[in-house]
């Protein structure tokens, strides 16, 4: 994987993936779900290229943790690249119901997350 834990911390990779979605997207005739599939693959490049690193800077291959903010950039890239398959797959009529699920879910994560940190 490319090495990027200097300065940037890898986030380069999000305007990189939406830049070769989008172009893709063009080329297919999806333009904006090529887009969006893109700049959810490029959250999840950077939560790899963490992942790669924090491995090559552990001793002896020892198991590394995902921190916090790798969960959320794993959920936020998750839910863009679902939405940009989702609107070639699904009717319009159904992105109220998949928008109003994920914001609920992402209310609950953060008062769980909130609740554990806070000691009960």
């Amino acid at each position: 994987m490319i090495s990027s834990q200097g300065r940037h911390g890898g986030f380069f990779l999000i305007p990189a993936g939406a830049l070769i979605g989008l172009g893709l997207g063009i080329l297919v005739g999806y333009m904006w779900t090529g887009l969006l599939i893109g700049l959810g693959g490029g959250f999840l490049l950077v939560v790899t290229d963490r992942a790669a690193g924090a491995s090559s800077d552990t001793d002896q291959g020892s198991p590394s943790t995902l921190k916090t903010a790798d969960i959320l950039l794993i959920l936020l890239g998750v839910y863009i690249v679902l939405s940009g398959i989702a609107i070639v797959i699904y009717p319009t009529s159904v992105w109220p119901d998949i928008a109003a699920g994920f914001l609920l879910l992402l209310g609950v994560w953060f008062v769980v997350r909130g609740m554990t940190r806070r000691g009960g």
